[in-house]
């Protein structure tokens, strides 16, 4: 029978270096795609997974989907598409697990 014990603090990976690995997992799979306004929006320690829940928001180009603009305000009054996404990062080993689309 698998007992699942949760991390201590100090055998966590830190929450800035969770939080690095997010940004570098989200450019490398958005590669040559225009990201702009890349921020961090949330973080989350899981304790009953030991994963860190890292909460990227950027935004994309005009698209066609009006359901996600997003008028920024400036002298053009540009339209981008804003985008959530939260990476899974191990809290042992510090690499990605995997990315879901985070709805607000």
């Amino acid at each position: 029978m698998f007992v699942h014990k949760t991390l201590s603090q100090e055998d966590r990976v830190p929450v800035k270096a969770a939080v690095a690995a997010a940004f570098t997992f989200v450019k490398e799979l958005y590669e040559g795609i225009s990201l702009r306004d890349l921020l961090l929006e949330e973080i989350e320690y899981s304790d009953a997974s030991d994963k860190w829940l890292v909460t990227i928001g950027f935004s994309l180009p005009e698209t066609k989907d009006v359901s996600t603009f997003v008028i920024l305000p400036s002298k053009t009054s540009r339209k981008v598409s804003r985008r959530y996404k939260t990476v899974i990062i191990d809290a042992v080993s510090g690499k990605p697990d995997s990315m879901k689309i985070r709805t607000v």
